[in-house]
């Protein structure tokens, strides 16, 4: 049985529905302002950018889901979450390095690590 799989993929799930897709999709800049970031002037093409990050978010977030049921069927779903974590990781590494981000984004670079570590040790290892 994959149970400690099924509910990581299910609490990942949720947690990015929660603190992305939604926001991201509903208010890209109300959710910027929260993290630190200056709003641009011109901010159709950040709107824009950050909505379609958030429908990404959810459309992961739906087969995340998915996963959850049957974590040996939807393996690749992990080794997605795990890359996604490592580019995550490496875009706020090169963020942080610029000086170019609010300090909570400096931040994440932990979290992505630690999500794509926790897809690695919870990754289904055989059917039940």
């Amino acid at each position: 049985m994959n149970t400690g799989s099924s509910i990581f993929m299910l609490a990942g799930s949720t947690g990015l529905v929660i603190l992305l897709g939604l926001p991201l999709l509903i208010s890209p800049m109300g959710w910027a302002r929260k993290l630190g970031w200056k709003i641009p002037e011109e901010a159709d093409l950040a709107n824009y950018l950050g909505r379609s990050l958030g429908g990404v978010c959810l459309s992961i977030a739906i087969v995340g889901y998915l996963a959850a049921r049957n974590p040996w069927l939807y393996r690749p779903v992990f080794e997605l979450v795990i890359i996604l974590g490592l580019f995550g990781a490496g875009v706020h590494v090169y963020g942080f390095i610029r000086k170019s981000q609010p300090m909570f984004e400096n931040l994440e670079i932990v979290v992505f690590l630690l999500v794509s570590a926790l897809a690695w040790y919870f990754y289904p290892r055989s059917p039940a």
